[in-house]
Order: C-alpha cells, then sequence, then structure tokens
C-alpha cells in the first residue's frame, strides 16, 4: 500500500484495463502490473474492446497504446475524456507507447492524460506513474 497524507493506494483492489492491440505487450505490461501488486487487470486489444470493458466493470486506470489498427489511443482518450459519465472522464489514463513524436505527447497532454511511458517499460517506472496519475507523491525508502 502506497500512501502520504490522506490518499492512498491499495494495489490489489485496483481494477486496471490495458488497452493494446499487441498480445505481446499486453501480457508484458500485465506482469509489470503484477510484479507491483495490481493483480486484478483486464485485457483489451482494441478500443471497441476497451469499450465493452468500461461499460460492465468498474476501472480504476487505463494503461493505453497509441498505434492501434481502427482507432488510435488518443482517438479512444478523447471519447473516454468527452464521455457524458463524469466518473469516465475521470478514470486516469497513462500512456505506453513506442510513440515519442512531440506532437503525440503534447495532445495526449491535452486531452489530460496523465503519464506517458515510451515502451520497453520497467515495474518500477510503471508503479512512479501510476502513483503520480492518482496524485500521490512517492516517499523515498
Amino acid at each position: 500500500m502506497a500512501e502520504t497524507g490522506h490518499r492512498q493506494i491499495t494495489w490489489d483492489t485496483l481494477t486496471c484495463l490495458i488497452v493494446d492491440d499487441d498480445k505481446f505487450s499486453r501480457t508484458f505490461i500485465k506482469t509489470a502490473l503484477y510484479q507491483i501488486g495490481m493483480k486484478n487487470t483486464k485485457e483489451a486489444a482494441s478500443a471497441e474492446e476497451a469499450w465493452e470493458f468500461i461499460n460492465n466493470f468498474k476501472i480504476d486506470i487505463i494503461f493505453l497504446d497509441q498505434q492501434m489498427p481502427v482507432k488510435t489511443g488518443l482517438e479512444f482518450a478523447a471519447e473516454l475524456k468527452n464521455s457524458a459519465n463524469v466518473n469516465l472522464r475521470s478514470i486516469p489514463i497513462i500512456m505506453i507507447t513506442v510513440d515519442t513524436k512531440e506532437k503525440t505527447v503534447l495532445d495526449a497532454k491535452a486531452l489530460g492524460i496523465q503519464e506517458y511511458l515510451v515502451k520497453p517499460i520497467s515495474p518500477l517506472a510503471l508503479k512512479k506513474r501510476i502513483l503520480n496519475a492518482f496524485g500521490i507523491k512517492q516517499e523515498r525508502v
């Protein structure tokens, strides 16, 4: 459990959604999440599949790839952030992608995507970004 002040994360109770068209990438992210204590993960291979999970489960955080067929990560994030449902608009999003173009990074920030990670990722970097996305300052150990 991470905690500062009044905010805390109970890692094993969070439900996260990994949205990436690449099965290997989803498995890699899922393994990294498992290593930091996040065991409740859902996987979607497309934005369309992601909506099914969002409509049927309480999702606490989304890990999103940018480069996907049919609909990009930014397009999906825009739909989510413009949703009529305020709960959906407030779900933290961490972009995990190979796309390092400045425009993509700036567009992600403009959409309110909290964190941007470039593949490949480490569990430690992921944990730090998750804490940042939830507004928790990490205490030095």
